[in-house]
């Protein structure tokens, strides 16, 4: 039997993907390939990590740009089509539909009737058009993908509400190279400086990962320390954006004592500050998933987290790994942060518990899972 190939398209290979897809290419059967529209995004500061790569990619050429008031990168690409015939693609997957590129390898593989997946991280919760024109494309093209991969729960329950067909959805989640992060983030707790580099913070230290732009909430975090006035509690922020000046002010202001901004940090540089805390607050007011969520569970912290995030529904356990909160609502945002300093002794307990369950039940492999499912599902009706 011929063996397929399968190519995605995607906007770029971040370095949290590349754990998935050198798993599709080794355990899948098939030829895989990877497109990325571009090497960068103007609000990501990754480094492509060429050494980790082990799948075949290419880079198409294109003009790019970025929308900052909607945080939305755009990608002109040429040579899609061209791309896409030279690998002689059986089975196009695209990481969303976005972009130019996405449609093009859609509508390629309409015409040369070849099979078209569709990856959707997009959830009820995050979405902001259901009607109008917009909300008629992602029907047309929703309604008329062969197969679809959800990350998780509300993945799926956003692409049923688009018109596709719940028995060719297959659901996984979103995820990080788990191991990775257990791995690192232990082995820094058991190094022979931790204790003294951990003793520079307050009793219960908190932790952001991420952008700093308004929708991911860190003003509420500080406002909630601010209603908390306890200088038991320390606040490590890692990450840069747009609001940091602002956040800086607002600390400044208020004299607000124990924040530190750590800035943007590469992803090897992660498990240490996971190591040093105890719980990760994410309090995105709308988030298709959130990966930073798997990282510190990962890591075997306890996390709060939106309730507006896809990760809060498929990887939250309440009152066990974390609990879920209204990030609009800084009250209870602050009375969960009491609640969660007064439960420390326990939640530091169950570290091991907390890592091991989640090394072992959102990872890579199941992610890979449900991408493997989806192409075997078509590879059957291919012709």
């Amino acid at each position: 039997m011929t063996e397929h190939k399968v190519v995605m398209l995607t906007n770029i290979i971040s370095p949290y993907r590349i754990p998935l897809l050198n798993r599709l290419a080794q355990d899948g059967g098939f030829d895989f390939r990877v497109v990325a529209l571009a090497g960068k995004e103007a609000n990501r500061q990754w480094r492509l990590m060429k050494e980790l790569i082990k799948f075949d990619y290419q880079i198409l050429p294109g003009w790019h740009g970025f929308i900052w008031r909607w945080e939305l990168p755009i990608h002109l690409n040429w040579g899609v089509i061209r791309a896409l015939r030279r690998c002689k693609a059986d089975i196009i997957i695209t990481s969303g539909y976005d972009s130019i590129a996405y449609w093009q390898a859609f509508l390629y593989a309409k015409f040369r009737k070849r099979k078209f997946i569709l990856c959707n991280e997009s959830t009820l919760l995050s979405t902001t058009y259901t009607r109008g024109l917009i909300g008629f494309l992602k029907r047309f093209i929703i309604r008329r993908a062969d197969a679809y991969v959800a990350f998780g729960k509300k993945s799926r329950e956003y692409l049923e509400a688009f018109g596709a067909k719940p028995d060719r959805i297959f659901t996984g989640i979103d995820t990080v190279d788990m191991n990775f992060f257990r791995r690192k983030s232990w082995g820094f707790r058991e190094s022979n400086n931790f204790n003294i580099e951990r003793g520079r913070f307050p009793k219960c230290l908190l932790l952001f990962v991420g952008r700093l732009a308004p929708r991911k909430g860190v003003l509420q975090i500080l406002s909630a320390l601010t209603k908390l006035g306890d200088p038991e509690i320390g606040f490590l922020i890692v990450g840069s954006g747009p609001q940091e000046k602002e956040l800086k002010q607002f600390c400044q202001e208020l004299r607000l004592p124990n924040v530190y901004f750590e800035g943007f940090q590469q992803q090897e540089a992660l498990p240490g500050y996971y190591a040093l805390a105890d719980v990760l607050v994410f309090p995105s007011f709308y988030d298709v998933w959130g990966l930073v969520v798997n990282e510190a569970l990962a890591s075997g912290l306890y996390v709060l987290c939106s309730d507006r995030a896809g990760a809060a529904y498929d990887l939250i356990q309440e009152g066990w790994n974390g609990a879920l909160f209204d990030p609009y609502d800084v009250g209870q945002l602050a009375v969960l942060i009491q609640q969660t300093k007064g439960q420390l002794k326990g939640i530091r307990a169950q570290r091991e518990a907390i890592s091991e369950h989640a090394c072992q039940r959102f990872s890579i492999e199941r992610s890979a899972r449900a991408f493997l499912d989806a192409i075997k599902s078509v590879q059957a009706t291919h012709t």
